[in-house]
């Protein structure tokens, strides 16, 4: 068992740990593993989204409108955490997707992916956002270890009858109050 970086509080069994991982920067190659990996997760499919969909996603982020970092290990891509430095409310950071291949999960990929969101959002400001589906109990879990604390709900935001859980992890206000 080790505790990560930043001292969070939480420790991480490494036993089931993926050796060789490496996060990395999106590249072209990757798009059609990561669309895969999109569309093959139970939650993306009930936002309903498409290979076509997620396809556009990554191309996008290729394009410059967003930011994505990739797990892979060997070749294989195993994960991917897509972002927004300056997403939310035009001064923080936001994690607008995370997605781990499901013979992936459960080996620190998530954890890892997110680690390299939040190094990249930290850089630009003090507060990372994300929504969570509000039925996605083992999520919530994962941010509320990661720090991030519930600051609200947004019912029937993406799709009627489904609420999201706004999350925020922060090392303080985005102004020094001077």
């Amino acid at each position: 068992m080790r505790e990560p970086a930043g001292g969070l509080g939480y420790r991480v069994a490494e036993r089931n740990h993926v050796a060789g991982m490496v996060v990395r920067p999106l590249r072209a190659a990757d798009i059609e593993a990561c669309a895969a990996i999109m569309t093959g997760l139970s939650l993306w499919q009930r936002y309903g989204v498409s290979a076509a969909t997620a396809r556009e996603t990554f191309v996008g982020a290729l394009c410059g409108t967003s930011h994505v970092q990739v797990a892979e290990d060997g070749g294989h891509v195993l994960g991917f955490v897509e972002y927004l430095t300056q997403g939310t409310f035009g001064h923080s950071g936001y994690v607008w997707a995370v997605g781990v291949a499901v013979n992936a999960q459960g080996r620190g990929v998530g954890g890892r992916l997110m680690d390299a969101a939040e190094t990249k959002i930290f850089e630009a400001g003090p507060n990372v956002f994300l929504l969570v589906n509000g039925a996605n109990a083992g999520a919530q879990r994962f941010y509320e270890r990661r720090g991030y604390r519930r600051v609200g709900t947004l019912p029937d935001y993406i799709l009627p009858g489904v609420t999201e859980i706004l999350y925020r992890k922060t090392r303080g206000p985005i102004r020094d109050g001077a």
